[in-house]
């Protein structure tokens, strides 16, 4: 581009003693300032809310006795975005049940171990579902392995022994004969063995067992007077030859040391000031309430309720099918005679209402938590025995036609 010159005249001095200064930069910048430091804070918030939205808020493991974990997953998402991902714990999945804050059933599609749930318009998600992966066997002695985020807690399965643990519990407890613990962030082990009660053997180990892990603890400085108070009491019913009480007790009296183990440890840390850390945005609810955010917050509350307001599912009745004829029951019991007494129950209800219904039908029957009616009803399936078909996201259960059964 050819460049042009001008010539401009010298303009006259200044008057001695004035400075003269434009100022179309200083009000630019002077304006677009509070623009940038504003922009900055809205980057700022929107972080802290992401990471509230995206850190789960219940994370619940609950092992079975065969090894397979069930794990319970609630956590809030952006009810503005379509498409919320979280990470599942374990490669294999099954059994996968997916609902909101209103328990309507959401989609979700699985790739390898992250879990892509639809949420139209949800706030909350309640994830369930069941892993093998979990668990590790070596011989009689079996590790949980898993790395939390957050706290977390574990249910063990009945008759069971704490063999190794590698981080201290936050609490542990006995519910129904069964270990229920809380653990912190992080990596854990938790190792575990099935007790073979009732005989001078196992007693014996048990006791022995107990007493180690007690004088371990005594030698770091952790008073147990109530796991040796048991462990006495075990030796007694042993002396007695109540072995199966005997061992019973020696296991409680191990699993009391682990609590008052971790009752020291959450003391001495209360006492140093060294607080276990709490969720960052819990702290900073306070900045969240900043004009900004409230309005920005307003706005989407009344958009998600205009949108949650034309997506409530209301409960449709069963289509009619004039051509289904659904088999007898006793029929069914003759071709499949290795079902469960449960499954036959579960059967009959079927065929008192038609020979279909809805899963929500199932559990306000039987009073089964919405994961054990799905692994039934799935369990069914297998059998041959039902099928499955989502009607305006409900499943319906139908019994087959005897020609399918055949």
């Amino acid at each position: 581009m050819p460049q042009e010159y001008q010539i401009v005249k010298v303009q006259e001095a200044l008057p001695e003693g004035m400075i003269f200064v434009r100022i179309n930069c200083i009000l630019t910048t002077m304006v677009r300032a509070p623009v940038v430091a504003v922009c900055f804070l809205l980057l700022t918030f929107s972080s802290f809310v992401q990471y509230a939205i995206g850190s789960p808020k219940v994370l619940d493991f609950t092992i079975y006795a065969d090894g397979t974990t069930h794990v319970f997953y609630q956590t809030d998402v952006d009810p503005q975005s379509p498409d919320f991902i979280m990470n599942a714990y374990g490669s294999s999945i099954d059994n996968l049940v997916v609902q909101d804050e209103n328990g309507t059933l959401l989609s979700s599609k699985v790739d390898t171990n992250a879990v892509t749930v639809a949420t139209l318009g949800a706030s909350t998600i309640k994830v369930d579902y069941d892993t093998p992966d979990l668990i590790s066997k070596n011989g009689k002695t079996w590790t949980f392995h898993v790395n939390s985020p957050v706290d977390y807690s574990i249910l063990l399965p009945k008759n069971t022994v704490i063999v190794g643990m590698s981080a201290s519990p936050l609490n542990m407890q006995i519910v129904d004969n069964q270990s229920l613990i809380s653990l912190p962030s992080g990596t854990s082990d938790i190792s575990y063995v099935f007790g073979v009660l009732g005989t001078s053997q196992t007693a014996t180990l048990a006791i022995q067992k107990a007493q180690d892990f007690i004088n371990t603890l005594n030698s770091t400085g952790v008073k147990t007077p109530m796991a040796l108070a048991k462990l006495a009491e075990a030796r007694s019913d042993f002396d007695q030859g109540k072995y199966s009480d005997a061992e019973s007790l020696a296991n409680s009296a191990k699993n009391i040391a682990l609590q008052e183990q971790a009752a020291i440890s959450n003391s001495s840390t209360n006492s140093s000031g060294n607080h276990p850390p709490t969720n960052s945005f819990d702290s900073m609810s306070v900045y969240l309430l900043s004009g900004s955010v409230i309005a920005a917050a307003v706005a989407g509350i009344i958009i998600m309720k205009k949108t949650r307001a034309q997506k409530i599912i209301v409960p449709s009745e069963i289509p009619k099918n004039d051509g289904y004829v659904p088999p007898e029951k006793e029929t069914i019991y003759r071709l499949k005679p290795d079902l469960r007494q449960d499954d036959k129950e579960i059967i009959a209800f079927i065929s008192e209402k038609g020979g279909q219904v809805y899963e929500s039908e199932l559990r306000k029957k039987f009073l089964m938590p919405r994961t054990t009616m799905w692994r039934a009803v799935k369990r069914l399936e297998r059998e041959d025995v039902v099928e499955i078909e989502k009607v305006d996201q409900q499943n319906l259960i139908r019994l087959k036609k005897m020609e399918d059964q055949n």
